[in-house]
């Protein structure tokens, strides 16, 4: 009988060794598959979308010209690509069917003319502050006297078209800048000629 106990006792010793055994090769598995993610190089998913996409559906060209004069000096300034509704707010979903939500630009002056549309200064100063959230007056002032001169009395698409095949004014050379100058003034002031 005693050889009995003995035998019992080494199997549930071999049987209790074999379970710590197991349970520490499921411990260091469970440590191996947790740090195994980070430290392997798996494929990771980021979103790439063009925040333009629905835009460049029916405004192609828009995107190529926003870049010609809105490219890296802007994605150095901000950080970040320029995009559709930075200028562009308040696009609804019924935008396709001409409803009138989405900011758009256009030439008007404070003094009457014959070619742009006739805006008071403050409405002026409302329609320019989309552009000045990311050209600051101090700098546009450094860059030329004609913008301190024309903050109120022109709206900024009065000289600049960003979407233009070449951003106009920013890409014009002396004697085109000056024509601008001459045909626009020339407008208002023959006009109040007339009068």
């Amino acid at each position: 009988m005693g050889n009995i106990k003995l035998a019992i006792v080494i199997m549930l010793k071999l049987f209790l060794s074999l379970c710590l055994y197991g349970y520490s090769l499921h411990a260091v598995a469970d440590t191996i598959a947790v740090e195994s993610p980070t430290s392997s190089a798996r494929h990771e998913v980021t979103l790439i979308r063009d925040k333009d996409y629905k835009c460049i559906q029916c405004h192609k060209d828009s995107k190529q010209t926003l870049s010609g004069s809105h490219g890296e000096t802007a994605h150095q300034a901000l950080g970040r690509d320029v995009n559709c509704v930075d200028c562009h707010s308040s696009i609804g979903p019924d935008h396709r069917e001409g409803a009138p939500k989405v900011i758009k630009y256009s030439s008007a002056q404070s003094q009457a003319g014959s070619d742009k549309v006739f805006l008071d200064p403050d409405t002026i100063l409302k329609a320019n502050s989309q552009c000045v959230d990311c050209h600051q007056p101090s700098d546009l002032r450094e860059s030329s006297w004609t913008h301190d001169v024309h903050a109120k009395n022109l709206t900024c698409s009065n000289c600049h078209d960003v979407h233009a095949t070449k951003a106009k004014v920013l890409e014009f050379e002396h004697k085109q800048r000056v024509k601008l100058c001459v045909d626009c003034h020339a407008d208002f002031t023959q006009l109040n000629k007339e009068k």
